[in-house]
């Protein structure tokens, strides 16, 4: 991550600590709020892994900048002062209008990904949109627009402007004189060091996580089973070389399969679910016996493992402040509930 934006996300995360902390101050702050007219919001805690909690915390820090202002100065507490500090200047104002704004495209992202009804080929669709989205902020009429807004926050919350870089000075026993290498102005600073910077991480960071060419076999596979496409002779050649797989056997199957799907009532594409009883019904995976072993390696490749995250984010909700009074067996249960809430009970045979 670019530095600058490491720190912030920093300064954030020691406000959350200092307001949230305490239900004193935390009063305080939507006091203020109200008092302005303001829905009172609360700040939210950063998380390192859901972009979404951060794109949160990121909105209510800049929707309610004068009022987090406000609340540090009427606090006693001596890090409120040093919050102050930081917060008060255009580097921090900067940094964070461009990373809510960022953040709002890459939260749409998120949330797609935690669905647990999409696949890979849909998962790599939204992801594409999504670098495009961000590929299109990488140009000087964004940048402008960008610097001039955080200009006028600045401005509004009476912050002083960015001041020009000054030059640095060489030791006397390296040469001396003034370092001319950084002969850039303030604008060219922000936009090539930090605006650019920060979207060619994020953008090559999502270009490394779904790069197709790792991927490539899941691909294939969905191909195979969720459209009514046939796999030509190299795709399933690799298919049955990366697991093992007899490939005339592969290809005779793939002509029966294709054969009975053309005949569902599935237009293009399937879903992972739907194929999952297509197959049952008709018997296929005792007919089918090479592309039941495919089928198998797929249905348990996940997209993402946000189902699972929620399974034991359950402790966290179910575990309230009686948790010393609850043993592991009644904790265990009530988890096991939680978690699979969507089965119907019959009680009666209970």
């Amino acid at each position: 991550m670019v530095p600058s934006v490491r720190n912030n996300f920093g300064i954030i995360s020691a406000l959350y600590n200092l307001i949230e902390s305490s239900t004193k101050r935390h009063v305080i702050f939507e006091e203020i709020q109200e008092e302005a007219g303001l829905k009172a919001l609360t700040i939210k805690q950063l998380s390192d892994t859901r972009w979404t909690c951060r794109w949160n915390c990121l909105k209510v820090v800049l929707t309610r900048y004068p009022q987090i202002i406000s609340t540090l100065q009427v606090m006693e507490a001596p890090e409120s002062h040093l919050l102050i500090h930081s917060m008060e200047r255009f580097d921090f104002v900067f940094h964070l209008f461009i990373m809510s704004e960022i953040y709002l495209i890459t939260n749409i992202l998120s949330k797609y990904l935690q669905s647990s009804h999409i696949c890979i080929s849909q998962a790599l669709n939204q992801v594409k949109m999504t670098v495009n989205a961000l590929e299109s902020l990488r140009n000087e009429t964004e940048f402008e627009r960008f610097y001039s807004t955080a200009l006028q926050i600045s401005e509004e919350n009476e912050i002083d402007p960015p001041k020009k870089l000054r030059k640095k000075k060489v030791p006397v026993r390296f040469g001396g004189g003034d370092k001319t290498l950084n002969a850039l102005n303030i604008e060219d600073h922000y936009r090539i060091n930090t605006y650019y910077a920060v979207l060619d991480t994020i953008i090559t960071s999502i270009k490394t996580r779904f790069d197709e060419n790792i991927i490539i076999d899941v691909l294939l596979m969905e191909k195979l089973f969720l459209t009514k496409t046939l796999l030509n002779e190299n795709e399933l050649k690799q298919l049955s070389k990366q697991y093992s797989l007899n490939y005339d056997d592969l290809r005779g199957e793939q002509r029966l399969y294709k054969a009975k799907l053309s005949t569902s009532t599935y237009q293009s594409q399937a879903t992972l679910s739907e194929i999952r009883l297509f197959i049952l019904e008709n018997h296929l995976n005792a007919c089918l016996p090479v592309m039941n072993e495919l089928f198998k390696i797929l249905w348990t490749i996940p997209v993402n493992t946000c189902t699972c995250e929620r399974s034991f984010s359950t402790l966290r909700r179910i575990k309230t402040y009686l948790r010393s009074t609850t043993g592991e067996y009644r904790l265990s249960g009530l988890a096991l509930l939680n978690i699979e809430r969507e089965v119907e009970i019959d009680y009666g045979e209970i």
